[in-house]
């Protein structure tokens, strides 16, 4: 197993990640805190021990013991808290890894991870996926030179074995309704374009609806407007870019968020958040 410095947590490691392909580690942390992160790997996840809290996609998730976890790229982590005994397996797969075994069959099911990213497994089937998973390592850390075809082979026989405990699973709670159908493809959506498409009208033209049905539809099943969401993923956006990329200016991230002026980018940074984009920018130990 690799030896991970504990201030820094694995998935941080892209030079490390893309060299290898796939990395599997064993963590006791999750990658953000109180700012927000995005990963351009699949990471497949699995709880041993302890807890963790935290915000996916901007909704509050937990990941406990026999959980698994499949996130896809580019979804967003943020508040995240652990107990002290966590401790989870990670399978982190690189973009190019990622790429060549999105179109294999075992993988043919992966849009379904975008809404419902975790499973619960029974004690039989953890066992299971713990045997896959330490074979997966085992490849992972050798010279093999079919190394990255036996892994491809053995990430096949992981999802195959997730998508047949999905199907299994007796506690799932599938979304039905229109209204939750209506915001998942809502949410697909958003995390294409919000820094391009600011508006409700605009998602509800492509969803075909007109804007108040829309405004309505999602309001009733999530709580919160379209409108709310958008804003939502800006600001966590905009939080994520003023923390980690101490190459941009101020500036430079409002133009990337979709801004056309920087001005209407800080004043809706503090009606959202009650601090300058430049305040925030300091209070998380960067520089401005």
């Amino acid at each position: 197993m690799q030896t991970i410095p504990e201030n820094k947590h694995p998935v941080l490691f892209q030079d490390h990640i893309d060299q290898q392909g796939v990395v599997v580690v064993e963590v006791g942390s999750m990658p953000t805190g109180d700012r927000p992160f995005q990963s351009e790997n699949l990471v497949i996840g699995v709880c041993l021990e302890g807890s963790a809290d935290f915000m996916y996609d901007l909704q509050p998730r937990r990941f406990e013991p026999y959980d698994v976890g499949v996130v896809l790229p580019n979804h967003i982590f943020s508040y995240s808290s652990v107990s002290p005994d966590y401790r989870a397996t990670l399978i982190i797969i690189s973009p190019s890894m990622y790429k060549s075994i999105i179109h294999r069959e075992s993988f043919i099911d992966y849009q379904k991870y975008h809404h419902r990213p975790a499973l619960t497994l029974t004690d039989e089937q953890f066992i299971k996926v713990k045997d896959i998973i330490q074979v997966i390592r085992y490849i992972s850390e050798s010279a093999h030179p079919r190394r990255k075809e036996a892994l491809g082979n053995l990430l096949d026989i992981l999802f195959y074995a997730l998508t047949r405990y999905r199907g299994e699973e007796k506690t799932e709670k599938v979304a039905n309704t229109r209204g939750e159908q209506l915001f998942r493809n809502f949410y697909d959506l958003l995390l294409v374009h919000y820094n391009k498409q600011h508006t409700a009208i605009w998602y509800a033209e492509q969803l075909n609806l007109t804007a108040k049905y829309f405004s309505i539809t999602i309001q009733r099943a999530t709580g919160k407007t379209p409108s709310e969401w958008i804003s939502e993923m800006l600001v966590e956006q905009a939080k994520r870019l003023l923390s980690n990329r101490r190459d941009m200016t101020v500036q430079q991230v409002a133009y990337e968020l979709g801004f056309k002026e920087n001005a209407t980018f800080c004043y809706f940074f503090k009606q959202q958040t009650g601090l300058r984009p430049s305040e925030f920018r300091k209070k998380n130990g960067t520089n401005s």
